[in-house]
């Protein structure tokens, strides 16, 4: 894509935006791939987005359910006219080609299911002993500011606007500096569809402008609810700001995703999944596998398989995993040295720090005899880095990841069903995948965390709930 090539914001319908913002190649900081035009985040500009977000509230309501579905399905079909397009935004971030198809496929998956949801029962009737009729009635809440991040762009950008539009919501969204390009593409398909221009604006915010623009836009009472997928820290920051006017949200944030591996699995499928859930996209996945606890009865027999399996993934070009440019490199470094001067050793892969400086490229590796003293045992790597532990007694590892501050994702590995089932229902975590790994999103599928990996759920019904308020309505003669 030629440098020259600007993206605007899109505000009531129109291109704006004030002095353009550089953005840079993932895998050379000096590559200049095209440019967003900034919003200036002054008052003015602010209290325009939000009267037309309080207006596009009223539009989008306004419009019939049935007419809302075609829209969706209208939006469909131009993101499939458009797909070369947005697949080759989604390749800029530097991620795999299958990885940029998944994106565009579950962004096709999340719409299909948010449009089949609208035409649910909008409520229910619920006994009263003092009144003729009661209502439960459920109905949007409200103008939403979305945030999405840009490690998988087109789904996670798409997810974040046809959640609140299929509750009935207006939807300021923000886009990351690091895929501006993906969100604009997006919401020109849903505006293109037919959504009315005030109940879906695009705002592209410098990164040094955007407390400015997240505290201004909140303090205009206009947002009644905050979407935010991405790290941990950020989320923090947002749900302190939203505290301050009482406004909920919902946060989806980092994670320290962890794999159990039983004395009874299947060790050759257990080795190659998890070493995908932990290599795919760099590692750059909320629900990366970041580590993995072995049963001392097979930790040896396992590790074995699992560096053959390792051995052949990195050597095939074909397998589902990149080394390349990875955006995390200082923190990865700083995780990985950390540990080995503290006495942990590679399990697989080599760690040459001259050379990482040198390429930007960081090979996937599998760390062994980590302790609590080591900073990667309990932070998020996001990187194609992860941890192998032995362990004795499983409740020892249930209070272990019980203990994390996160608690996204955790695949378990047994082919005893049963037991495997009652140790996830052990585990305080949002997702427990059996026998699959830890990086599993569909559309029809409740997906959220809990502790420091955020609240809420998006997608399916699920995700339409976080966006509409319960509404009692009684009637008396």
């Amino acid at each position: 894509m030629a440098s020259a090539k600007v993206y605007p914001c899109i505000i009531n319908g129109e291109e704006a935006g004030t002095s353009n913002f550089a953005v840079t190649s993932h895998s050379n900081p000096d590559e200049i791939i095209h440019h967003f035009a900034q919003l200036s985040v002054s008052g003015e500009n602010i209290a325009a987005i939000a009267a037309n977000a309080k207006q596009g509230l009223k539009d989008w309501t306004a419009t019939p359910v049935p007419k809302r579905v075609a829209i969706f399905r209208k939006a469909m079909d131009l993101i499939k006219e458009r797909r070369q397009e947005i697949f080759n935004s989604h390749m800029e971030i530097g991620g795999p080609t299958w990885f940029a198809n998944v994106n565009v496929d579950g962004s096709l998956g999340q719409i299909e299911e948010y449009a089949s949801q609208m035409s649910r029962p909008e409520g229910q009737i619920v006994q009263s002993g003092h009144n003729d009729l009661a209502m439960a009635v459920k109905s949007a809440i409200g103008p939403v500011l979305s945030i999405s991040p840009w490690n998988a762009p087109v789904i996670l950008g798409t997810r974040s606007i046809c959640a609140p539009l299929a509750a009935g919501c207006s939807v300021v969204f923000k886009s990351s500096e690091k895929s501006p390009a993906v969100s604009y593409l997006l919401v020109k398909c849903f505006l293109d569809a037919g959504v009315p221009p005030k109940a879906l604006q695009l705002v592209h915010v410098a990164p040094q402008d955007n407390p400015k623009f997240l505290e201004q836009i909140l303090a205009t009472g206009v947002i009644r609810k905050v979407n935010f997928t991405g790290s941990t820290g950020v989320g923090k920051i947002i749900a302190q700001e939203c505290s301050k006017y009482l406004i909920p949200y919902l946060l989806e944030l980092g994670g320290k995703n962890v794999s159990i591996v039983l004395d009874d699995a299947e060790l050759g499928a257990a080795a190659g999944k998890i070493l995908f859930g932990a290599w795919a996209h760099k590692g750059q996945i909320c629900m990366s596998t970041d580590k993995v606890f072995v049963d001392e009865k097979i930790y040896d027999q396992f590790t074995a398989v699992l560096k053959n399996v390792a051995a052949e993934m990195v050597k095939n070009p074909d397998q589902k995993i990149s080394q390349r440019d990875c955006l995390g490199r200082d923190k990865v470094l700083q995780l990985v040295e950390d540990a080995l001067a503290k006495g942990a050793s590679l399990l697989f892969g080599e760690f040459n720090k001259e050379e990482i400086l040198k390429t930007n490229v960081i090979p996937p590796m599998i760390i062994e005899g980590v302790t609590a003293e080591m900073d990667i045992n309990f932070t998020e790597t996001f990187g194609p880095v992860f941890t192998i532990h032995k362990y004795s007694n499983i409740d020892d590892v249930v209070e272990e990841v019980n203990e994390h501050d996160f608690g996204l994702k955790a695949a378990v590995w047994s082919k005893n069903h049963i037991r495997a089932l009652k140790l996830a229902k052990r585990l305080e975590i949002g997702g427990v995948h059996i026998n699959s790994p830890t990086v599993h999103d569909e559309a029809t599928v409740p997906h959220g965390g809990v502790k420091s990996s955020g609240c809420g759920r998006f997608n399916s019904q699920w995700g339409m709930d976080e966006f509409m308020i319960i509404k009692t309505i009684t009637i008396h003669e």
